[in-house]
């Protein structure tokens, strides 16, 4: 082929043009779309997310600490010993001992700044540390804030004061203690604003962003700069907006707010405020747009250099490509007819061994449902009964097993052997097999065929390989019946469930598999008799139905809700019985996948009973 005149076709030219066009289109477009939906979802997780996150956490801090320290003043306000000690003029020096260190302790196990007891009677400011460090006077205008809590009519108040003892501005959560409707004395404990200022550090973002506590009347009381503080947040945002956020109030549902606006320099500026829970002050986090988008300079000319490289590079590629290799649409064809063949060729092999395995299964699944009594045999035993036979797979370990002895005596079995699938299918039938020949001598006496079983089936599958991998066994539940009168049971980890008189029995069978590798030879089981009444029913069950997930929390059926389940069916047919059953357990397991095979078998003799039986 001639490449040459390929390369310089007027055609193949105008296809590479147009294409290089094409491209260049889509990653400008691609680009500018990509960079104006990233700045739309930065503002919006900026505004939505950050913002308000930042706020509420400072907020809910904030809250705690108060509402820790309102909880500790109004402890102390109902302290009995303080009361006493108050009232008494502070002149029990074993009181004044105790309630010294009680303060102490206060302040210095819960980090509070200060603890505090200033009387009424004395007008003795107690401080931590058993100090006396101040005494009210009414002259001193930096006392003005005790005689007008004695005032107020509220348990706690919070106030922020600078104190000239301590040398620093508090937050002091005041509780006025009374005795017989009369102030006694103000309690509390105080809170550096300095340690809240450290939350403020903690969450700042960006360089030019503000994060201020400001009161009722939108006087800030703290800030990252400390410049800021005792200014007004009006000197700061619009008016309007300074007046909205101090009107707002606070309450234990209160979400923060966010705003936005335009500055006197031009600038949008980004807003969210927050009442307090615990106090009408106010939490204001506000922030530049330009600061929150910057990230997005660097990607923008990060996004415009790597396009421009790679439209180079594509526009290169792409007409190398096209101008060098002889029509590789074709040879992409081509081999895209070939790779169809290998898939279809491989395809056709898959499907006949699949088939051959779901042919093998099928022939598996025949011969298990071979082994399993006939309907009409068990019509003949039982006046009343019914079977739910659920195989987790196509196949299973699960089966029920009966053997008509005469015209009054039967043997009845739900086995549960070792595995699922196939291997569990081989394992009923060797079973199966073993249990017929054990029953065509014994049969009257059930604790004595399972302990034959276990002796045959351990011989039969573990005598050439005693310490090999496999460890084959089965559980099982087996009933000696003489219509009418009496059910001899022995179970191995399966048990009988018995209805009578609307209530529910249980019969267990021991803890015991049969014919595990750790069985012991001599392993021996215990016949349980039964008395039959008219009415009564009966039920042997697999561990697949009381083992089954489901429900809102995942969890087992349970024996209990098995056992309550059937005592709520107890009245209606078997075959009734069967259908609720049924549903009940699809219902519980909604969604959940079938874990186990599952078994349930219930029986009835005639209800009237031997005398009426000898009457037909």
């Amino acid at each position: 082929m001639n490449t040459r005149g390929l390369m310089y076709d007027k055609g193949t030219m105008k296809v590479i043009v147009l294409a290089c066009v094409v491209i260049v289109f889509s990653v400008v477009l691609t680009g500018v779309s990509s960079y104006f939906i990233t700045q739309g979802e930065v503002l919006e997780k900026l505004k939505t997310r950050d913002m308000v996150h930042i706020i509420s956490a400072i907020a809910s801090r904030i809250d705690g600490r108060l509402e820790r320290a309102k909880e500790a003043a109004l402890m102390l306000a109902e302290d009995p010993a303080v009361i006493e000690w108050v009232a008494g003029g502070e002149r029990d020096e074993a009181l004044g001992r105790h309630v010294k260190n009680k303060i102490t302790k206060m302040a210095w196990n819960h980090d509070y700044s200060n603890a505090f007891v200033v009387s009424a009677v004395t007008r003795h400011y107690w401080a931590e540390g058993g100090r006396l460090i101040d005494v009210m006077s009414e002259t001193d205008p930096d006392d003005n804030w005790f005689f007008e809590s004695l005032k107020v009519t509220q348990p706690v108040e919070l106030n922020i004061d600078s104190n000239k003892e301590r040398g620093g501005t508090f937050v002091f959560v005041n509780a006025l203690m009374r005795q017989q409707d009369k102030p006694l004395a103000v309690v509390g404990v105080g809170l550096s604003l300095q340690e809240i200022a450290q939350e403020f550090q903690r969450y700042k973002i960006g360089e030019k962003s503000n994060l201020w506590l400001a009161d009722s009347l939108g006087k800030i009381h703290l800030a990252e700069d400390v410049e800021q503080i005792g200014l007004y947040l009006n000197d700061f945002v619009p008016p309007e907006l300074s007046e909205r956020i101090v009107a707002e109030s606070g309450n234990v549902g209160a979400r923060p707010k966010v705003l936005e606006y335009v500055n006197r320099q031009g600038e949008t500026i980004d807003l969210v405020y927050l009442p307090m829970k615990s106090t009408d002050w106010k939490l204001v986090f506000q922030m530049p747009r330009t600061e929150s988008i910057a990230i997005l300079n660097n990607i923008r000319l990060h996004t415009i250099l790597a396009g421009v490289i790679s439209l180079v590079v594509i526009i290169f590629i792409f007409y190398f490509i096209s101008a060098r290799i002889a029509n590789p649409l074709k040879r992409a064809i081509l081999l895209g007819q070939e790779l169809e063949k290998q898939v279809a060729a491989r395809t056709l092999e898959l499907e006949q061994k699949n088939q051959k395995i779901m042919d093998s299964i099928d022939y598996a699944q025949r011969l298990q449902e071979s082994i399993l009594p006939a309907r009409s045999d068990l019509a003949a035993m039982f006046a009343d009964f019914f079977v739910i036979w659920q195989p987790r797979d196509q196949v299973g370990g699960d089966f029920y097993w009966a053997r008509r002895l005469d015209e009054t005596r039967g043997l009845i079995a739900v086995i549960d052997c070792t595995g699922h699938g196939v291997p569990g299918a081989f394992m009923t039938m060797a079973v199966n097999s073993i249990l017929d020949h054990i029953t065509a001598t014994v049969q009257d006496d059930p604790a004595r065929i399972l302990a034959e079983l276990n002796r045959r089936v351990k011989e039969t599958l573990h005598r050439s390989d005693p310490k090999g991998l496999s460890d084959d066994g089965l559980d099982i539940g087996l009933c000696y019946l003489e219509q009418n009168r009496r059910i001899v049971f022995a179970g191995a980890k399966i048990s009988l469930f018995i209805g009578r008189d609307g209530k529910m029995q249980l019969i267990r069978g021991t803890n015991k598999s049969l014919g595990y590798r750790r069985s012991s030879l001599e392993l021996s089981f215990a016949n349980n008799e039964w008395l039959v009444e008219p009415g009564d029913v009966f039920y042997l069950t697999s561990d697949g139905f009381i083992d089954q997930n489901g429900g809102e929390r995942d969890y087992p059926f349970g024996r209990q809700r098995f056992m309550a389940t059937l005592g709520a069916l107890q009245g209606q047919s078997l075959e009734s019985q069967q259908k609720d059953l049924s549903l009940r357990l699809q219902e519980y397991m909604g969604q959940e996948l079938q874990r186990d095979d599952i078994t349930v078998f219930g029986f009835a003799f005639l209800p009237g009973g031997i005398q009426d039986e000898q009457n037909q």
